[in-house]
This record gives structure tokens, C-alpha cells and sequence, in this order.
């Protein structure tokens, strides 16, 4: 029998590994005071099956259980406070490769293979200590005293953790740990909705969008900027919106000195921390695309989006995707007309980041292509920026001059790398996402100032907030909307809407981020706006440089 010390110390550490918490804002852990029920289970099922198995087989067995659940802890504590959600393993895992490729991008070869024999060696740390603990526990239950008082310990704690979960005021149930079980099966639960139980055809049947004529755009181009991770957070928490005040307040002046009017909202995103492309479908379908399998589903529907509104209107409808490197057949079923992907895009300078393409570059060049040229049709412009996505860093210079993207170099070249270390910290990424929102700003405010049409109207918001280890994990969904047109009557139908005047969004959403489609198809729709005298007094194109 091993010494009561070593019994004690192998299950505070049996203990622990099933108990532990994140360190926020990092991915390291911290231990708590708090008991794991299933180490009380796994206790009982040891003293009452104890010659019922081989001794060597089952010791194994159970290692591979605990080490599973060990892992299953991390997991659920971890990606919380990293994403502000719960992990959803059998979406997840798909979108993992290209997650760790964002961070480990630029990384120094070197580093990254000495972080992953670091983990490989704290992996292997981890099964042997598991390994001695659990046969310290074992070896322990071969002696009559102390396999009846463990027994008895475990009956009291199941006992105790039962009475607790019937009597939710009982203050007995604070002191355990959520069973890292409980995560597992809703794991198992997730998979049951999206394979077998799966419902095909909620989404084909809610209603469609409305029609519209785009009659009070009289004509005009439409550009609807999604920019990443650009949440509420930076109007409501202090650590944001202080160091942004600024930024915001000049956009707004400088916006307001060059003729343009802002009316301002915020809504509730369908996601947080990640997975953009719901909120895209969300606002592009009029239904609140929530999950990955909402999204396959409104992939297999015909149902009209607002891109098929705007073209049934006599719109050409142009998507620009500078973070897309592979087939998108999303394009086909919301129906754009072209798709400026990475390598449409013919960027030719400084990498930046895992994305590569500066924000500006790209509605520079879409800008010149598509919204330039003479007697063409009106546009509507679908933008997903990239730059404020995390890591946040490297993040590209903003350019007063426009025109110096005209002379890049001829390849793609590195910008320069950020340590691995950083990338993980908090801090260091909540100041990185300061900088990149000021980004956003510049670039909304330089393309406005010197290149927008005289009668276009731009519709910028946030697709989600950023991830939890930035802002924190139990903030609301919420991402501020901004519109921008010279026509007073535009705005004002927006503010008729629920939409305030100014770049600063009121504090209560006007609804989920699916009502924005419908809300932009009904306040367009109607006669051509006041404007449209001016219109066809204006330059041809519309551009308007200063």
C-alpha cells in the first residue's frame, strides 16, 4: 500500500485534472477549490469492479478515459475564454488547420517546432503523472481500511453532488466542478441535430425576402462593408472606446465636412468571436443562419437573397473576398455576377499576416475595375475586410495616397513576423485590435473622402465581436451598423427605421443581424430619392476625388 501522502497527492492531482480553469486573457490554466464528480464515480466503479477485469488492461483503459477527459476539460474551459462560446466539435474541427495557420503564419520555423515538441512533451508529462496516479489509487484499493474508506468518500460525494442537483438552493452543489461528461454528451447530442435528427427543411420554408425597386438609391451604387471582428465593444467597453474616441470623432467631422450624412444602429450578430460567414449569410438570406448546419441547409434552398434583389433590380453585383483562396460555390447560390477572390485580386507587395492583401489594396483595385469605368450599371459591392481579423498583427500601413498601389513590387514579399508568444497573450492581442479597428477607420473614411460616388450609399458594420480572450467571453452579441449617403432623405428613412443620427450607434438593438436584408430592401424601395436632379448634374461615373 502506498503512504497516505502519496494516496493524498494522487488524487489532489486526479482531482485537479478534471477541475482546473482558464487563465484569461491566456491559454493557461489555473486550479480551483472544487471537486470532480466523475473522480468520485471512477472511484466507486474501482472499488466495486476490482477483480472483475485484468489488472494491467483495465489500469490502461481507464488512463485512456481520464486522459480523454482530461483533454475534454481543457477544451471546455479554454475555448470559452479564447472564442466566448462553447466549442462545437463537429464544426469546429474542420476550421481547425486554418486557425492554427493564422497564428502560426511568419511564425520562425524553429518556433513552431520547438512549440510543438513542447507539446507533445506536455502531453506525454501528462499521461505519465495520470498513469502513476491512477495506479497509486489502485494499488491502495488492494487494502481492505483504505478501500472501504474510499468507498464511503465516494458514496458521501455522489450523495452530496445528487442533493445538490435536486435542490438547486442546497449550497452543497457549488463546491463540485461541471462534469466534463455533461461536455462530451452535448458533443454527442450536437452531432444526433446535424446527422441523424437533423430538420432539412426549416429553412426552406420561412418566408422570403422582400422585393424592392431600389427606387430612393435613384440609381446610385451600393457597398456593404463587413468589417471583421468589429463589435459593439468598441462603443461600450472602456479599454476599447476610450483609446477609439478619437478615431470615431474624427471620421465623423471630417465625413461631415466632405458632404456625407451618418445615421448609425446596432444589432445582434448571429456569432461570436468567429465564423464570419454567418453573419454574411445572415444579412445576405434575411434568416438568422446561427450554426454550420443552418448554413448547408440555405445552401440547398433557392431561396432569393438580397444580392438577387439587387440584380433583379439592375444592379451588377460584385463580391470582393480577399480572404478567398479556394472554390466558393456560396457565390453562385447568393448570386454575384463576379467574385474578386485572392487571386483575382493580383496583389504584388508586402504579405501582411496570413491574409496577405492589405484592406485598402483591395477595394482599391475593385474600386478601378469595377466602380470607375464610365456607362456602366449600378453596383451593388459586397466587402468581407480581413485586416481586423485575429491575430490582428502584422497589420498593413494605412496610405494617404491611394495611387502608391498602383507601383507595387512585382512578387509577394514578407512584411516581417510576430512573435508566437504575443499571438497568445491577451493584452498584446486586445492592443493589436485597437489598432486594426483604427485601420477600418482610416480606410472607410480615406475611400468616402476621395473616391465614393456622389449618390452611393454604404452600409458598414461589424460581423461578430472579436474572440473572448480580447473582450471577454459574457458581453452581448451585439456589432454596431453605420450608414453613409449625401442624400438627407436617405438618411432620414433610416432613422425613421430605428437608425440615429451620428457615427455613435444608440444602446438598444434594433433586432437580430437577419432583419438588417429586409430593413435595407423596404427603405429602398419606393421613388427615386430627392437627389436625383443632382445626380445627373454630377461627374459621369460618379467619383468624386479630392
Amino acid at each position: 500500500m502506498p503512504h497516505l501522502s502519496q494516496l493524498l497527492l494522487a488524487l489532489f492531482i486526479l482531482n485537479s485534472a478534471l477541475t482546473f480553469q482558464n487563465r484569461w486573457p491566456t491559454v493557461g490554466v489555473r486550479w480551483v477549490p472544487e471537486l470532480s464528480i466523475e473522480l468520485a464515480a471512477l472511484v466507486l466503479i474501482l472499488v466495486v469492479t476490482r477483480r472483475g477485469m485484468p489488472r494491467r488492461r483495465f489500469r490502461y483503459a481507464i488512463l485512456i478515459g481520464y486522459v480523454i477527459l482530461t483533454l475534454g476539460r481543457y477544451l471546455d474551459v479554454t475555448a470559452p475564454a479564447l472564442m466566448g462560446r462553447s466549442i462545437n466539435l463537429y464544426w469546429d474541427s474542420a476550421h481547425l488547420p486554418h486557425v492554427a495557420a493564422l497564428f502560426l503564419d511568419r511564425v520562425a520555423g524553429w518556433q513552431a517546432l520547438l512549440g510543438g515538441l513542447a507539446l507533445l512533451a506536455l502531453l506525454t508529462a501528462l499521461a505519465a503523472v495520470l498513469h502513476w496516479a491512477l495506479g497509486a489509487v489502485m494499488a491502495a484499493l488492494d487494502q481492505a481500511r483504505a478501500r472501504r474508506t474510499l468507498g464511503a468518500l465516494a458514496l458521501i460525494l455522489l450523495a452530496s453532488y445528487g442533493a445538490g442537483f435536486l435542490v438547486p438552493r442546497l449550497p452543497i452543489g457549488h463546491g463540485f466542478a461541471l462534469p466534463v461528461t455533461a461536455m462530451l454528451a452535448e458533443q454527442v447530442k450536437i452531432v444526433l441535430a446535424a446527422t441523424v435528427f437533423r430538420d432539412h427543411s426549416r429553412i426552406a420554408a420561412q418566408p422570403p425576402l422582400p422585393v424592392s425597386d431600389m427606387g430612393r438609391l435613384g440609381k446610385g451604387d451600393m457597398f456593404v462593408i463587413f468589417f471583421e471582428s468589429q463589435g459593439a465593444l468598441v462603443f461600450d467597453d472602456p479599454r476599447f472606446a476610450t483609446p477609439l474616441a478619437g478615431d470615431f470623432a474624427a471620421l465623423e467631422r471630417s465625413l461631415t465636412a466632405s458632404g456625407w450624412q451618418i445615421a448609425s444602429a446596432r444589432v445582434e450578430s448571429s456569432t461570436f468571436g468567429g465564423s464570419s460567414w454567418l453573419a454574411h449569410s445572415s444579412l445576405l438570406s434575411g434568416l438568422r443562419i446561427a450554426g454550420q448546419e443552418d448554413y448547408h441547409d440555405l445552401l440547398a434552398t433557392h431561396r432569393p437573397t438580397l444580392v438577387s434583389r439587387f440584380a433583379a433590380a439592375g444592379y451588377r453585383t460584385v463580391a470582393l473576398m480577399p480572404g478567398l483562396r479556394h472554390a466558393w460555390p456560396e457565390g453562385q447560390f447568393y448570386g454575384f455576377d463576379r467574385i474578386f477572390d485572392a487571386e483575382r485580386l493580383e496583389y504584388r507587395g508586402p504579405a501582411y499576416g496570413g491574409w496577405v492583401i492589405p484592406d485598402q489594396y483591395s477595394l482599391y483595385r475593385v474600386h478601378q475595375t469595377e466602380v470607375a469605368p464610365s456607362g456602366r450599371s449600378p453596383l451593388l459591392i459586397f466587402f468581407p475586410t480581413i485586416n481586423s481579423h485575429a491575430p490582428f498583427a502584422p497589420l498593413p500601413p494605412y496610405e494617404p495616397d491611394w495611387n502608391h498601389f498602383d507601383a507595387l513590387p512585382g512578387a509577394v514579399t514578407a512584411s516581417g513576423a510576430v512573435e508566437l508568444n504575443t499571438r497568445l497573450d491577451g493584452e498584446a492581442l486586445a492592443a493589436a485590435y485597437v489598432r486594426s479597428v483604427g485601420y477600418n477607420l482610416e480606410l472607410l473614411g480615406g475611400y468616402l473622402r476621395q473616391y465614393a460616388p456622389e449618390n452611393a450609399l454604404l452600409l458598414a458594420l461589424g460581423d461578430h465581436q472579436p474572440p473572448a480572450i480580447v473582450g471577454g467571453r459574457d458581453i452581448p452579441w451585439q456589432v454596431p451598423v453605420h450608414v453613409f449617403s449625401r442624400d438627407p432623405a436617405i438618411i432620414g428613412a433610416f432613422q425613421a427605421a430605428g437608425f440615429q443620427a451620428g457615427i455613435k450607434p444608440g444602446l438598444t438593438a434594433l433586432g437580430g443581424i437577419e432583419t438588417l436584408g429586409p430593413l435595407l430592401l423596404r427603405t429602398l424601395d419606393g421613388p427615386s430619392a430627392t437627389h436625383a436632379a443632382a445626380v445627373g448634374t454630377s461627374q459621369p461615373n460618379g467619383i468624386h476625388q479630392k
